[in-house]
C-alpha cells in the first residue's frame, strides 16, 4: 500500500508554523500533487470551547482559523482530494478545546491527547517518571477517544516534553495496557494516526523504531483504523511523508486498515462550503 495520503498539515494560520510564507495552502497542495498525494487534510490548531479558557497561545487560533482556510481554498484549482479539519486540544481528563457542535463542521477532527510540553496549561504526570508518564498518557489517550470528539488521534502515546524517555516510558506500558485502550478506541470508531514523529531521531532526539511499531502493531491487532501524517509545519516536514511507508511494511496495513473518510470508495464527510459572495 502507498502511503498517498496526509491527514496532518498545518498552514500559516497555526502559531507554531515556522515557515508562513511558503506553508500556504496553495503551495501545499502543489508539493502534494509532485509528491503523487491524492489527499491533503489540513489540520490547524483551533480553540472554540466557550466554557474553557484557552492558553495566550491558544487565544488567537479561534474559529476564524476555518473560515479563513476556506477562503484561501476557495481560490485554487487542484486535482488533489481536499479535507479540511482541525488538530484539537485536550487539556485534561474529559477537558477539551473544541465543542461537537464545532467537530461537525469539519470533515475530520485529529484529538492531540499528549502536548504534555505545555506544562502550564496541560495537566501533567503526578511526576516525571516513565511509569506515571506512561499512566498519564494512557489515562489521556482512553478519555480522548471516548470524547465523540475525535476522528483520530495525533501522534498517539508520543510523550511531548518527555521524548528523551520515549523508549523507557512506552516500556511501562504494558501489552495488555495498550490492547485495552486500542479496544476503546476500536470500539468507539476512533482512528490512531502514524506520525513522522514516530521516525527516529526526532528532533535530534534518538530512540528505538520498535517502540512505536510494538504499540501499533498492538492497534492493529485490536481492530483500530489508521491515518498518516507528516504534521507538517514547512514544505521540508511535507516531503517526509513517504518515509512512512516504513510502518506499512512492518506492521502489515492494508487500504482496508485505514479510515473510512480516507477509502476511495468513502467521500468525505462534507464539501467544502464556498464564502459568501463566491461562487465555484
Amino acid at each position: 500500500m502507498k502511503v498517498n495520503h496526509d491527514l496532518h498539515v498545518h498552514t500559516y494560520l497555526s502559531s507554531c508554523c515556522n515557515d508562513k510564507i511558503n506553508q500556504i495552502p496553495r503551495s501545499i497542495l502543489a508539493l502534494a500533487e509532485v509528491m503523487d498525494v491524492t489527499t491533503i487534510g489540513f489540520s490547524d490548531h483551533v480553540w472554540t470551547n466557550a466554557l474553557i479558557p484557552p492558553s495566550n497561545w491558544y487565544r488567537p487560533q479561534d474559529k476564524s482559523q476555518i473560515s479563513r482556510l476556506r477562503r484561501d481554498l476557495s481560490e485554487i484549482s487542484t486535482t488533489i482530494r481536499v479535507l479540511v479539519g482541525c488538530e484539537a486540544e485536550m487539556m485534561a481528563q474529559d477537558k477539551f478545546g473544541i465543542t461537537r457542535e464545532f467537530a461537525q463542521e469539519l470533515d475530520y477532527v485529529l484529538l492531540a491527547c499528549s502536548h504534555f510540553h505545555m506544562r502550564e496549561f496541560v495537566e501533567q504526570p503526578t511526576t516525571d517518571s516513565p511509569h506515571d508518564v506512561g499512566k498519564h498518557l494512557l489515562k489521556f489517550f482512553i478519555s480522548g477517544v471516548r470524547s465523540g470528539l475525535a476522528t483520530c488521534v495525533a501522534h498517539p502515546f508520543l510523550p511531548c516534553g518527555h521524548m528523551d524517555r520515549f523508549d523507557d516510558i512506552i516500556s511501562n506500558i504494558s501489552d495488555a495496557e495498550f490492547a485495552d485502550a486500542f479496544a476503546v478506541a476500536a470500539e468507539q470508531h476512533v482512528g490512531v494516526e502514524i506520525t513522522t514523529g514516530f521516525l527516529p531521531p526526532n528532533h535530534g532526539i534518538p530512540f528505538s523504531i520498535e517502540t512505536p511499531t510494538r504499540f501499533l502493531s498492538i492497534a492493529k491487532q485490536a481492530g483500530c483504523r489508521f491515518s498518516f501524517g507528516s504534521d507538517a509545519h514547512n514544505p521540508d516536514q511535507q516531503r517526509r511523508l513517504p518515509e512512512l511507508a516504513r510502518f506499512v511494511r512492518i506492521i502489515g496495513l492494508t487500504e482496508n486498515d485505514l479510515l473510512p473518510v480516507l477509502q476511495n470508495r468513502v467521500p468525505a464527510t462534507r464539501p467544502m462550503p464556498t464564502p459568501p459572495g463566491q461562487g465555484r
